[in-house]
């Protein structure tokens, strides 16, 4: 977490004050902010804001907001800015649909901005992938609570229509209140242009090291079980400090090296390379509990001991001073309030043009908490997480089930020599990485 450059940086985005700077992306700026208690807003910017019928609470709540660069949101080839702006709308709405406490919640977007922007609930707590890299592999306890938060979060966004498309370490935060999945959607909506990415068969998608085999080969067509995959990925990292696979997905199994034996079972039929083999999200969430009950713990005590852990770590990041007053910087809450009454917007008095510059200028300057941010791809159009309907359809919860034989990507017997990697997946994903390296650096102004 970082100051902000009060020269540069904005005091309000909407109608939040900008409190300090979470994290650098290649999209634009993450802060944390909260909600400014305006007067005489108006309906028109209240909708606009989408934020009818919100509740603000007598605590003023945290969020995490995100500027977006607009050039991210264009697509030269088949629509226009005007067009890709209103689906960004859209799919903001259908973000509001998810509710759950694993998931943090919508708490205002503009799509119409010179600087899309979106708010969310701000989740105090360190990323898994923090933790993990500080205090090393988490107990059958810790691990237990994690898989089945995640899994709760899953089954949310998944019944939405949505898919997250990015689960890793880096995107789940270990907050007060246990594990929260971060930028489910917003990977999608904010974070990636994703013509090439979505739009195009045969087009890699996400993080290597945490994607599926189908992932990597076809997004477009990927359904619940990439998620589900991307989940038994995260699991490993758990267990491991380390992804199953370093660089890319492969055909042969991962090494399970270092793995705490009692994880292998879930995990090995979890990481297989076959979507339709991969247990369901219901299946996963049974063997959790099994393991906990196994160990003589209950989901409480899980749940209580990863708290304990989390608290006593030493990376909760600290929350600067002026975010834990209840009262909004007066000169700030004056510049906001004197802009509404004008009838413009609470966010207009500082220069898009200049915060503009300010973004790529200090790119590199400002890094998320756990390290370099991932290189932006290359420019496309922006595409709706909702699941694409051409893709396979998973059956309906009521119908008949195929019995489904035990697949595992671990081996009980001695191992024989591993296979050549798969020349149509490993190859391609990295050019995508170097071809993602070379764009970032190209900004940069180091080539």
């Amino acid at each position: 977490m970082y100051e902000l450059n009060e020269e540069k940086d904005p005091g309000v985005l909407g109608p939040f004050e900008l409190l300090a700077v979470l994290g650098q992306g290649g999209m634009g700026r993450t802060y944390l902010g909260r909600r400014l208690p305006l007067e005489n807003l108006g309906p028109e910017l209240e909708t606009g804001y989408h934020l009818a019928g919100f509740t603000e609470s007598a605590d003023p709540a945290l969020a995490a907001v995100k500027v977006i660069k607009p050039s991210r949101l264009r697509d030269s080839s088949e629509h226009s800015e005007k067009e890709t702006r209103a689906r960004f709308a859209q799919e903001i709405e259908t973000m509001r649909t998810v509710a759950s406490a694993r998931v943090p919640a919508l708490l205002g977007a503009d799509a119409d901005a010179e600087q899309p922007w979106l708010a969310m609930d701000y989740v105090h707590g360190p990323t898994l992938h923090k933790l993990v890299h500080t205090c090393g592999p988490l107990a059958v306890g810790p691990y237990g609570a994690l898989g089945l938060a995640l899994v709760d979060a899953l089954r949310a966004i998944h019944g939405a229509k949505l898919l997250h498309r990015d689960l890793k370490p880096g995107n789940i935060a270990l907050g007060p209140d246990g594990p929260v999945v971060l930028d489910f959607g917003l990977a999608v909506l904010t974070e990636r242009d994703s013509a090439a990415a979505i739009t195009k068969t045969g087009v890699g998608f996400g993080t290597p090291s945490y994607m599926s085999l189908e992932q990597a080969r076809d997004i477009k067509h990927v359904t619940e079980s990439a998620d589900i995959y991307s989940l038994g990925a995260v699991l490993f990292f758990a267990a491991a400090k380390r992804p199953p696979y370093p660089l890319a997905p492969m055909q042969t199994p991962p090494k399970w090296d270092g793995v705490y034996g009692p994880c292998l079972p879930l995990l090995g039929r979890i990481l297989v390379q076959v979507a339709e083999q991969r247990p369901s999200l219901d299946e996963i969430e049974s063997d959790l509990r099994q393991l906990l009950t196994d160990h003589g713990l209950t989901e409480e005590t899980a749940a209580d001991q990863l708290r304990v852990l989390v608290a006593d770590s030493g990376v909760v990041p600290e929350i600067p001073a002026k975010a834990l007053s209840d009262l909004p910087d007066p000169e700030v809450q004056q510049a906001a309030q004197q802009a509404v009454d004008q009838g413009a917007a609470p966010d207009s008095p500082w220069v898009p043009d200049l915060f503009d510059e300010f973004l790529w200028a200090e790119a590199e300057d400002v890094m998320p908490l756990d390290g370099p941010a991932e290189p932006a791809p290359a420019p496309g159009e922006y595409v709706p997480t909702v699941v694409d309907p051409g893709a396979r359809q998973a059956p309906e919860a009521d119908a008949p089930l195929p019995p489904r034989p035990t697949v595992t990507s671990y081996r009980l017997a001695p191992p024989r020599p591993l296979s050549t990697p798969d020349p149509a997946v490993a190859p391609a994903v990295a050019l995508q990485a170097a071809e993602r390296l070379r764009d970032a650096y190209a900004h940069s102004g180091r080539l």
